[in-house]
C-alpha cells in the first residue's frame, strides 16, 4: 500500500470482508489440441517447451525486381523446407497474403479501387524439380484466395526436405489507405508480404488454417532470408536484415558514413539533401542489385527511394554497452517529424533493453521507413508521417516494441493477438511515460486511445472473453481485445507481482520461446512456473469469462471514531486501484491497491481509525476502463 503523508496520528485498517469469490484453484480451459500437445511431450504444463517439441522451418532464397515508377512487381524464390515434425506430409500449404487485394476476397472493412488488383499471379512452380500445375484463376478465386494446398507426388516424411522453386508478378496497389505495403509515392515504394510463403504446421493446429482478410494478422514459421532487390540506378533499398555488399551498390563516401555510424552514438546523416541534389548516391550502374541477409526470422520486408534522406545511428541493447544496434532511418524530405527519428528510435531500443521489459533488443538492425503505414516487420518498421509529436513517439515506440513478440518469440498474431499487439501497447505505455515524460498520453495506444473508445461505446461486444480467437472477431472486438484489453491485464499483472517478479517472469518467458511458437497456457504457466504463484484466478478473470472493469463505491459511513469506505468489483475483473480521500482540513491522500485484494473476495471494506473526516471519496479511474464512473463518487 502506497499513501501520501498526512498526520502521523493516522492509523489504517484494512479489513477483508471475504463474499463471493472462493480461494479454491481451478483449472483452465484447455482446448483439445493443447491437451493432444501435452500427451504428446510436445508443451509442458509448466510453460517450458516439451521434451519433444518440435517446429517446422522454411530457409528462403528471394530475387525481386522493382523497376519505379512502374509499379509491376516480379519474383522468384528458392525454398527449402523442412519437415522437423513426426507426421509425413502429404501437401504443402501456401499463403498467399497479396491475395487480399483480389475483389472477391473476404476483408474485414471497406477498400478503395486503388487497393485491389489481380493478386498473386505465378508463373511457374515446382517441388524437386518437378513442375507442378499452378492455376491462377481457380486459386485466386476459389473462396478462400489467401491459402492454397499443394498435393505432394511423394510423401514428405519425418525429417525430410523439399525445395520449392517459384516465380510470380503481381501489381503493387497505389492506395493511400490500409496500406500495411504499397506504392508511397511514384518513386517510393514499401514492399511486404510480396512472395508466396509457406504456412506454419505446428503441433496445435497442423496446416494453419487462418484465411487473412486485412484485420488479422501473420503467424510465419522462423528460416534464414537471403534477399535480392534489383532496382534501376540511382534506388536505395532499406530492408531486413544486413546490407551485404554496400560496396557493389553505394558510391565510396556513402559506404565510409555507413560504416563510421556503425561506431557512433550520434546521428550521421548518411544522405542529405545536399546529397540529394548532387546526385551520385549509389554505384554507376543502369541496374543494382541489393543484398540482404536475415537469419532466423519469421519474415522479411523492404522499402525503397530515389529521393529520401538517410540517417543512421547506434544504440546500447544492454547496460554495457557490449550489444549493438545500427538504428535507421529513411524518410521524405518533406516529412518534418522524422528528422528526429533515429533519435527516437535509438532512445526507445536502449529503454526496451535495459529497462521495461529489459531484456537486451533481439536484432542487430532496425530501420523505420516512412511510408504510409503503421506496421512491423522484422528489423523494419513502416511509419507514415504524423504532425503530433506524442502521436509520432507512441507509434514508433510501438512498432519498434514488436520485434520482441511476434518476431523474436513467435506467436500466432493470427489467432492470438493479444500476443503480440497487447505486449506492443504495454512496452509503448512504458516507453512513452517514462523514457519519453510524456503526461499518460491521450494519443497513446493505451489507456487513453481505447480507454476513450470504451466509453464511447461500452457493451457485450468488448465483453467478449480475451482467449476468443482473434480471427473469429470483427472490428470493434477484435481492436479491443487485441490493444487495450490486454494491455490492461500486463499492468494489472504488473501490479500483482511487483516489477522484479514480473520482469523475471516475462525474462523466463522470452528465453525459453525465443525462436519458438508459444500458444496462450506456455504463457501463463511460465508465469505461474516463475513466479511460484498459482494464477489461475487472474487468468481466469482476465481472459476466459465474459465480464469488464466496473468498480463500484458502494457506501462511505462517518462514524465519531473513523470511518469506512465499502467498494464492489460488479465487472470482475481483477485490477488495482486508487482510493482519493479529500478532508476540509487537510491534503489529499491517496491510498493505492493491488489486484491481489480481489482473489478471494468481490467486496471490498477499508475501515480507519481517525477523528478527521473526509468530505469527499473518489476513485481514481487513471489505468483501467471502469465503464461506468458515476458510481465512483461520493461526497458530502
Amino acid at each position: 500500500m502506497k499513501t501520501d503523508h498526512v498526520h502521523s496520528v493516522w492509523l489504517l485498517l484494512a479489513i477483508f470482508i471475504f463474499w463471493g469469490w472462493t480461494s479454491t484453484a481451478q483449472p483452465l480451459y484447455t482446448p483439445i489440441q493443447l491437451q493432444k500437445a501435452y500427451a504428446a511431450g510436445t508443451r509442458s504444463a509448466d510453460g517450458k517447451p516439451g521434451s519433444r517439441y518440435w517446429q517446422n522451418r522454411a530457409d528462403y532464397e528471394l530475387r525481386v525486381t522493382v523497376l519505379p515508377p512502374d509499379n509491376r512487381i516480379s519474383g522468384r524464390a528458392t525454398i527449402v523446407y523442412t519437415n522437423n515434425s513426426p507426421d509425413t506430409l502429404r501437401r504443402l500449404q501456401f499463403k498467399l497474403a497479396q491475395n487480399t487485394h483480389i475483389a472477391t476476397a473476404v476483408r474485414a472493412d471497406n477498400v478503395d479501387l486503388d487497393w485491389l488488383n489481380d493478386g498473386f499471379l505465378v508463373d511457374s512452380f515446382a517441388i524437386d524439380g518437378r513442375p507442378v500445375a499452378w492455376k491462377n484463376e481457380s486459386v485466386n478465386y476459389s473462396g478462400n484466395p489467401t491459402n492454397h494446398s499443394v498435393s505432394l507426388s511423394k510423401p514428405l516424411f519425418p525429417g525430410a526436405k523439399a525445395t520449392i522453386y517459384l516465380s510470380w508478378h503481381y501489381d503493387l496497389h497505389r492506395s493511400t489507405d490500409n496500406v500495411r505495403e504499397g506504392v508511397v509515392d511514384s518513386t517510393s515504394f514499401f514492399l511486404a508480404y510480396f512472395y508466396p510463403r509457406i504456412a506454419v504446421y505446428d503441433d496445435l493446429l497442423g496446416w494453419d488454417p487462418t484465411q487473412l482478410n486485412e484485420q488479422t494478422e501473420f503467424y510465419n514459421d522462423y528460416g534464414n532470408y537471403d534477399l535480392w532487390v534489383e532496382t534501376p540506378a540511382n534506388y536505395i533499398v532499406w530492408a531486413s536484415g544486413e546490407l551485404q555488399n554496400a560496396a557493389e551498390v553505394l558510391a565510396p563516401t556513402y559506404v565510409q558514413r555507413l560504416r563510421e555510424a556503425e561506431g557512433k552514438a550520434t546521428v550521421t546523416q548518411i544522405v542529405n539533401k545536399a546529397d540529394l541534389a548532387r546526385g551520385g548516391i549509389t554505384a554507376n550502374k543502369r541496374r543494382l542489385n541489393w543484398h540482404f541477409r536475415a537469419a532466423n526470422v519469421t519474415d522479411v520486408a523492404f522499402g525503397l527511394s530515389d529521393h529520401f534522406l538517410w540517417d543512421a545511428v547506434m544504440a546500447r541493447a544492454n547496460d554495457e554497452g557490449s550489444r549493438k544496434v545500427l538504428v535507421q532511418t529513411a524518410y521524405h524530405p518533406n516529412s518534418a517529424d522524422y528528422y528526429e527519428m533515429a533519435a527516437i528510435s535509438q532512445r526507445a531500443v536502449e529503454f526496451f533493453s535495459v529497462h521495461m521489459p529489459g531484456y537486451p533488443f533481439p536484432y542487430n538492425r532496425l530501420t523505420a521507413f516512412n511510408g504510409h503505414s503503421q506496421m512491423e516487420y522484422p528489423m523494419i518498421i513502416n511509419d507514415q508521417t504524423l504532425e503530433n509529436p506524442d502521436d509520432v513517439i507512441t507509434l514508433a515506440t510501438h512498432e519498434i516494441a514488436h520485434q520482441y513478440v511476434p518476431f523474436f518469440v513467435g506467436t500466432n498474431e493470427s489467432r492470438h493477438a493479444w500476443m503480440d499487439e497487447g505486449w506492443a501497447t504495454f512496452f509503448e505505455y512504458f516507453a512513452s511515460t517514462k523514457a519519453f515524460k510524456l503526461n499518460e498520453p491521450a494519443t497513446a495506444t493505451f489507456p487513453g486511445y481505447y480507454q476513450r473508445a470504451v466509453r464511447q461505446n461500452p457493451g457485450a461486444h468488448l465483453d467478449v472473453p480475451m482467449y476468443s480467437p482473434s480471427d473469429q472477431l470483427w472490428p470493434g472486438a477484435y481492436s479491443f481485445n487485441s490493444y487495450g484489453k490486454p494491455a490492461a491485464a500486463y499492468t494489472a499483472l504488473y501490479q500483482l507481482l511487483g516489477e522484479d517478479t514480473f520482469k523475471r517472469c516475462l525474462h523466463a518467458y522470452f528465453d525459453r520461446w525465443n525462436g519458438k511458437h508459444p500458444g496462450p497456457h506456455d504463457f501463463f504457466n511460465t508465469f505461474n512456473d516463475v513466479s511460484g504463484q498459482d494464477l489461475n484466478w487472474f487468468w481466469q478473470r482476465w481472459w476466459f469469462d465474459y465480464n469488464t472493469v466496473d468498480l463500484r463505491l458502494d457506501k462511505v459511513e462517518l462514524k465519531g471514531t473513523g470511518f469506512s469506505v465499502t467498494i464492489s468489483n460488479t465487472g470482475g475483473k481483477p485490477v488495482g486501484f486508487k482510493l482519493e480521500l479529500t478532508y476540509a482540513d487537510s491534503p489529499t491522500q491517496v491510498l493505492e491497491y493491488p489486484p491481489s485484494v480481489w482473489e478471494k473476495q468481490s467486496q471490498f471494506n477499508l475501515g480507519v481509525t481517525s477523528t478527521r473526516l473526509p468530505v469527499s471519496v473518489r476513485l481514481v479511474d487513471d489505468m483501467f476502463f471502469d465503464v461506468n464512473r458515476a458510481d465512483n463518487i461520493w461526497g458530502k
